[in-house]
């Protein structure tokens, strides 16, 4: 039976989503062409114009539309060049974690038995142990940089996809055509690669856009303590950081950055929730 587009369990699709939309573009722009827009070098120290207010209040200049921090950096040009550091580390480690998670998912959801269950199980322990306590333990013994970040984000994502797509091999390889594959004398290599894959695709990309705001976060969180990219780079979190001790007195500094994490992980996270209600095979046959 076919069913009714205005029943409730069934919701409206909704329109494109072009506020994150743009938002998401401009955030690529901004991050691939970053050292033609920049306005000042970010890293360049100018004493005799620090904490300038931003523009549109007393004391601003328009040569430093954000205001500067304690240093007379430019926050404008500081917080352009740290989306390029942020989107560089979740591009990172969703490379790596999603290739390892899709490779073992797959792997766990067709094979099953015990290889099924030790995989399962050892993404369960990447779960368990907390992101930011990883990257502290590693930050101290190796040393903060940006691999290490990516590093650490990369082996908690890994277990997420491996989740993700094991469940969605273990629907998908039950079906005839899965079946039909094996009769005809395919290896279990090509079924994965051939008839799998791409039915596990549209969750593949869903995931990946969603777990994009999750990485930018807990990036900032770990260079906000001191275990993500370590000072002059500017990064979203260490500028947080760094207004901590002016919070009162030139805000700015903090809230900026503060501003750019909210809207990139807002925008990312819309755009992840639209791509799910989207490639839904059930919603999109309403």
């Amino acid at each position: 039976m076919t069913a009714n587009r205005y029943d409730p369990a069934f919701p409206k699709q909704r329109g494109k989503p072009w506020i994150a939309l743009g938002i998401v573009a401009l955030t690529m722009v901004v991050a691939v062409f970053a050292n033609q827009l920049v306005l000042h070098d970010p890293e360049a120290v100018d004493p005799a114009n620090a904490l300038l207010p931003p523009v549109l209040f007393e004391g601003g200049l328009l040569e430093y539309p954000l205001g500067t921090d304690r240093l007379g950096r430019d926050i404008l040009s500081r917080v352009m060049l740290g989306t390029r550091i942020s989107l560089s580390i979740a591009a990172m480690a969703l490379a790596f974690g999603g290739i390892v998670g899709v490779v073992l998912g797959m792997i766990a959801g067709y094979r099953g038995g015990w290889v099924d269950v030790v995989i399962m199980r050892l993404a369960d322990s990447f779960l368990a142990f907390p992101s930011v306590l990883i990257a502290l333990v590693l930050a101290v013994t190796i040393g903060a940089r940006m691999e290490l970040v990516a590093l650490v984000l990369g082996l908690v994502l890994w277990a997420r996809f491996a989740r993700l797509i094991r469940g969605e091999v273990l629907t998908w390889k039950e079906r005839d055509f899965v079946a039909l594959a094996r009769v005809s004398g395919a290896t279990g290599r090509y079924i994965m690669i051939r008839h799998l894959l791409p039915n596990v695709a549209n969750s593949l990309v869903v995931l990946a856009t969603l777990q994009v705001g999750w990485a930018i976060v807990v990036e900032a969180s770990l260079t906000f303590l001191g275990a993500g990219v370590p000072p002059p780079t500017p990064t979203w979190g260490g500028m947080v950081a760094e207004g901590l001790d002016f919070i009162e007195s030139a805000w700015w500094i903090s809230l900026m950055p503060g501003i750019a994490i909210l809207l990139v992980v807002f925008a990312f996270n819309v755009l992840g929730d639209w791509l799910r209600d989207k490639l839904d095979p059930q919603l999109r046959s309403v």
